[in-house]
């Protein structure tokens, strides 16, 4: 178990504190004392002066800017001073001793049990204690003062005394331990909740940035589409490109944010982790042209894993993606994808030969948009939608990273409870239904809910443009007097969910009004998203924002049709 040393500060404090005390207990001790002996009295000064005047010594150099290893030399050599200084004492005083034997037990003992030292050290301590102890019962005391069957019996105590504070050295260190131990997990437990709860509030953050930019993406797609149809002159084309491209890379990663607001629900099934491995290597194939060779090697008979397969396989594709970077420029890239059985779960490794990550990095890989590669070339949301993914699924996800020699991220899922689905028979699939489109688009009408103006006038207009007559909305009263208002009435309703009094609230007051209306929900974030799912089966459909001309019309048609 790893040893967790005292900080110096506190290790110098508590010597000082000891050793200021000693030195005013031998002091008082020393003026309590009445000796007879004017020779004994001079040299129990001598003793106890020397005594109080190398603790005192030890107490003035203790400071907090030493090291531990230092601070610990200093804490053994005080315990050295005080065995000289009782040994001392019991040879001028005979008659005490017993007494000087009581201090040396409970200085034993005492540095057993409070210093942060090894069994070694403190087998160290006894053993010059009790050498230095020994010569002066023995050599230094007179003859006639203690008999030696005395000697004898205060020397056996001692020896005892000193075998067992090794013992009690060795019990109290692997107490302090397991202490430091049970902290430091307590510790990382802490700071995992602290980045559970940091990861849910930029998941709300991020959600709600994704719905405000859907909105925005989605108005200047659908005005760009429109523009499009009319655009003659070359130039106008290719600049009107240009704005939808940007537009769907933008859709991208507000689709990116909303991954990692766990908005989508997470479906386990007993899924087997070769097929994932095999999928991921036939896109990392693709992904990794001219970069790196991609290697596979997933043993058969591994359990099934529970699993939401295409969450796992995009959580497995933005590490590729990673992967991607790390070995870019890199001559004799590999990725390697491995399995295999860890405890209760299985281990899926996806491992690179790129530039690998620094302590610092491995600790914010999870973060959100954390990345190394310069601002102008990061993307997405990186390893912090791996990590959502895999705590979703009741796994983990674990680093091991060398700067210069690659990275390796292992996924750890759990096993499935449930054996594999059997593998259906194939039969030719039937031929898609085509949509009918209603005839005389002119006699349908359709009210816009949504409180973003510039969602209203891009969808108004390409609903005029596709022949429809269109109404708007901005909350949930306009909607109801519109409705209530509308000659001929209302046909369809396209719903944004994020609204203000809230889109399932507002579906319901217009299904009050009008049960057969349909109702097509849009929206790019549900932040209720229990209320969404109640919702399911009773809407018309639904258009994800933002969305291009061709899928409004489809689910347009769809929803009319119904």
């Amino acid at each position: 178990m790893e040893r967790t040393e005292p900080q110096p500060a506190t290790y110098a404090r508590a010597l000082r504190l000891v050793a200021v005390a000693t030195a005013l207990v031998v002091i008082a001790k020393h003026l309590t004392t009445d000796v007879a002996s004017p020779v004994a009295q001079r040299e129990l000064l001598i003793v106890r002066g020397i005594g109080a005047a190398v603790v005192i010594a030890l107490a003035l150099v203790c400071s907090p800017r030493r090291s531990t290893a230092e601070l610990r030399g200093l804490a053994f050599a005080y315990g050295i001073a005080v065995v000289f200084l009782t040994a001392g004492v019991a040879t001028v005083l005979p008659q005490e001793v017993w007494e000087q034997s009581v201090s040396l037990v409970a200085v034993m003992l005492g540095a057993a049990v409070f210093m942060p030292w090894s069994w070694r050290w403190q087998a160290a301590f006894v053993g010059i204690a009790l050498g230095a102890v020994t010569i002066a019962f023995a050599l230094g005391m007179p003859r006639s003062a203690l008999d030696g069957h005395s000697i004898v019996r205060v020397l056996l105590t001692l020896y005892v005394m000193g075998a067992l504070s090794v013992v009690g050295a060795d019990v109290a260190d692997r107490a302090r331990r397991q202490i430091q131990a049970t902290q430091a997990e307590r510790r990382t437990t802490d700071q995992q909740h602290a980045r559970e709860q940091q990861l849910d509030a930029l998941g709300r953050f991020a959600g709600g940035i994704a719905h405000q930019f859907n909105n925005l993406l989605g108005g200047i797609l659908t005005h760009v589409s429109v523009l499009r149809q009319d655009a003659t002159q070359g130039s106008a084309v290719t600049e009107l490109d240009e704005i939808a491209a940007a537009a769907r890379q933008g859709r991208e990663l507000t689709t990116e944010l909303l991954r990692f607001t766990r908005n989508e629900p997470t479906q386990l099934r007993p899924t087997d982790v070769r097929q994932v491995a095999d999928g991921v290597a036939r896109l990392a194939e693709a992904i990794l042209t001219g970069v790196a060779a991609v290697q596979s090697r997933v043993p058969d008979g591994l359990p099934p894993i529970a699993a939401d397969p295409d969450q796992l396989a995009h959580a497995c594709t933005q590490i590729v993606l990673n992967a991607r970077d790390a070995m870019q420029g890199r001559p004799g890239g590999r990725l390697s994808l491995s399995a295999a059985l860890e405890g209760a779960s299985v281990r899926l490794s996806i491992s690179d030969t790129g530039r690998g990550m620094s302590t610092e990095e491995r600790e914010r890989a999870f973060e959100p948009f954390f990345s190394t590669k310069p601002m102008h070339q990061a993307k997405g949301l990186g390893l912090a939608t791996v990590h959502r993914v895999m705590r979703e699924q009741g796994g983990a996800v674990r680093i091991e990273s060398t700067p210069g020699r690659g990275t390796t991220v292992h996924l750890l899922l759990p096993v499935s409870a449930e054996p594999l689905p059997a593998a259906p028979l194939s039969a030719s699939a039937p031929p898609h239904a085509a949509v009918p489109v209603p005839n005389g688009a002119g006699s349908v009408t359709i009210l816009i809910v949504d409180d973003e103006p510039i969602v209203r006038n891009s969808l108004r207009r390409a609903l005029t443009r596709f022949g429809y007559r269109v109404l708007e909305a901005g909350d949930g009263a306009s909607a109801l007097a519109a409705m209530r208002g509308a000659v001929p009435p209302v046909d369809l309703v396209i719903l944004d969910l994020v609204l203000p009094g809230g889109g399932a609230g507002i579906f319901e007051l217009l299904k009050a009004v009008r049960p057969d209306v349909r109702v097509l929900v849009s929206s790019g974030f549900t932040p209720d998203a229990e209320a969404a799912r109640g919702l399911a089966d009773r809407v018309d459909g639904f258009l994800p924002k933002p969305y291009e001309l061709s899928q409004l019309r489809e689910a347009v048609n769809q929803a009319l049709a119904r």
